[in-house]
């Protein structure tokens, strides 16, 4: 509607008349109302006044107040469709940025922040990470950052309780870090992080007291306290605590790869091959599996050829059980392929997972053993065209092109031509799987 049209119907009219009007249509239509307080906020803009912190109130109230259903909702049932999610995150943005713009009264951020906590201590919606964002924003003076401590100490999940213990630490309320800190050790963060509170005051005793007890109690990966121990020993001089620290770790089935390459990287240091070779090979049973291949190279370099040519085979032998691929990597690196290529035969994968993915293996075996790998790929073929359906047959048509370069590699040109009009008069039927094949010989 035009502004000419707009004074021929409503210009006439006094302020009281205009208020009745606008309360009518804005009671009507929730986009009206955001439309209204839009209007208000950019009228009021910079001009800091009392209407415009109320404009500002009713804005963050209505930000909330709409992503608040949503949450509500996913809190409920554990989640929700996609564009509700997206919705939310477009109010809670909307929100946090007028937090961040604007001088708003604690009493006004305080009534939202309560209600978002309450998100926060129950943890079902999928939102938690980012209502924890905005609560930060939300406390700005030293009281309004305590006051979100208390709440996360109290009733968040391990995670956020550790982040109140931090607020408090950060805020020079020692007395309440360290009781909440001890009362929550569960991960060797936990202690590490206690640890470096008591170093950091000059109670370097205590703090190895805590590392010490964190190795026997935390859960999840210790590989934090092995290394604080481990530096700690080693700037002391103490082997004799190293060699107990790397004993005891002997004791655990995981857990055992950080100070074991600890150990590894002090002998070689000290110029110990005996203990640096212990160390290194039993690397190949607690590492990582994606380090194998490095480990393998650090015993070519690190060990005498005489000890490798020992080791050699044992070492393979560990790899193979904890990593095949590997295994066979290193086996084709020494051209030892008749295992490989025996293995592949009689262990054929077509659905795209297995240890030949992608011909990983079988291209690089084709120059080699082009019979076993052409046969190996027509079953392919057969298998892909027989689950039907246009994916399927794209790639078969991708493996014959395969087979093709192979056989005509090796002058089986004659052989190619009647394999292939062979397969195309047995699936004369599959109107899909000819039109992928159109052009193609």
């Amino acid at each position: 509607m035009d502004k000419k049209t707009l004074n021929q119907l409503i210009g006439k009219y006094d302020k009281r008349e205009l208020l009745e009007l606008i309360s009518y249509i804005v009671c009507r239509s929730d986009a009206s109302q955001q439309a209204l307080l839009d209007y208000c906020q950019k009228k009021e803009k910079n001009k800091k006044t009392d209407n415009q912190e109320f404009i500002i109130e009713k804005q963050m109230k209505r930000h909330w107040e709409k992503a608040a259903k949503i949450i509500e909702m996913f809190d409920m049932y554990g989640g929700g469709p996609e564009s509700d999610e997206e919705d939310a995150y477009d109010e809670l943005e909307a929100l946090e940025k007028l937090v961040n713009d604007n001088n708003i009264s604690w009493i006004a951020r305080k009534s939202i922040l309560d209600e978002l906590l309450a998100f926060v201590s129950s943890d079902n919606s999928g939102f938690t990470d980012y209502l924890v964002d905005i609560a930060l924003t939300m406390c700005v003076q030293k009281n309004e950052k305590l006051y979100l401590a208390d709440y996360l100490v109290q009733y968040a999940n391990s995670y956020y309780r550790n982040l109140g213990t931090r607020i408090y630490l950060e805020n020079g309320e020692n007395e309440k870090f360290l009781e909440n800190k001890k009362a929550n050790l569960q991960y060797g963060s936990d202690y590490l992080e206690l640890a470096e509170y008591y170093k950091k005051n000059g109670n370097e005793q205590q703090a190895l007291e805590i590392v010490t007890e964190g190795l026997k109690k935390a859960d999840g990966r210790l590989d934090e306290l092995y290394t604080y121990l481990f530096n700690y020993y080693k700037k002391n001089k103490n082997t004799e605590a190293l060699e107990k620290l790397y004993k005891d770790s002997e004791k655990r089935k995981w857990n055992q790869d950080t100070i074991a390459r600890l150990m590894y990287q002090y002998y070689k240091d000290e110029g110990d091959y005996e203990k640096k070779k212990s160390a290194l090979l039993k690397l190949f049973h607690c590492d990582e599996i994606k380090n194998l291949p490095k480990i393998y190279l650090e015993c070519k370099q690190e060990l005498t050829n005489e000890d490798f040519e020992t080791e050699e085979n044992g070492i393979l032998q560990v790899i193979k059980k904890r990593n095949l691929p590997v295994y066979f990597d290193i086996l084709l690196e020494k051209d030892q392929t008749e295992e490989v290529i025996t293995y592949l035969s009689e262990h054929q994968q077509y659905t795209g997972w297995g240890i030949d993915q992608g011909h990983y293996f079988t291209k690089r075996l084709s120059d080699k053993y082009p019979r076993e790998v052409i046969e190996m790929y027509w079953k392919e073929v057969e298998f892909y065209v027989g689950m039907g359906k246009e994916k399927n047959y794209h790639h078969a048509v991708m493996v014959l092109k395969e087979i093709r370069t192979i056989m005509k590699r090796n002058k089986w040109k004659e052989e190619w031509n009647s394999r292939y009009e062979d397969f195309r008069r047995k699936h004369s039927r599959k109107k899909l799987l000819l039109k992928e094949l159109e052009g193609f010989h």
